[in-house]
């Protein structure tokens, strides 16, 4: 984990000092080009997830359709595919110098598409006895680093993002269990976004 917080911050590092040129004027884009592409290590969605998002609201919402992967190193069973629709909303925007701080909170949908999940329980099970388990709904907190590039040929800017979050089922039995404390429920992700 420390290794790849590691790498994010100096990818970020590298794309701030990369900003060092004059502004360019950057052409309207079609509303169907993504705003930028994701690239976000764990948070329940997949050990390692990339995709695309939409900025909506005056950027007061943020929209990612992602694409997670656990490998059988990770999940002890069989690889695990994720489609995942994300949303982010950022609370306020504090500008400091040459970035943007912001405190996040967001949700996501997930839908597993593997064979570890089902959407209608298995004849197996007893009925009440367990809950299908193909979409999964999850909550998160954060917060998020952006800078915006001066010079903007390649690339308009950059987020870099830490998040906590927890599975609907987690907060299910955390709720309804005196056994299952919060802090057992809890996952971190850490992510950066690329605007083009």
């Amino acid at each position: 984990m420390r290794s790849i917080f590691t790498l994010f911050v100096a990818l970020f590092i590298f794309f701030s000092n990369a900003s060092a040129q004059d502004s360019i004027s950057i052409k309207k884009k079609p509303c169907y080009i993504p705003d930028y592409v994701k690239v976000q290590f764990a948070g329940n969605i997949g050990f390692f997830s990339i995709g695309f998002g939409y900025q909506f609201l005056n950027n007061h919402l943020y929209t990612e359709l992602l694409y997670g992967y656990v490998p059988v190193s990770i999940s002890g069973a069989e690889k695990i595919h994720t489609i995942t629709l994300k949303n982010t909303f950022p609370i306020l925007n504090k500008d400091i110098k040459t970035i943007t701080l912001s405190p996040i909170a967001g949700f996501t949908t997930s839908f597993e598409t593997g064979n570890n999940s089902f959407l209608i329980l298995p004849d197996k099970y007893p009925e009440g006895y367990y809950s299908t388990n193909a979409f999964h709904f999850t909550l998160f907190i954060g917060a998020k680093v952006h800078r915006n590039f001066i010079n903007q040929k390649i690339m308009r800017g950059v987020d870099l993002y830490f998040e906590l979050g927890t599975v609907d089922n987690y907060l299910w039995y955390a709720i309804l269990s005196k056994e299952v404390k919060i802090n057992k429920i809890i996952s971190s992700a850490i992510g950066i976004n690329l605007y083009f």
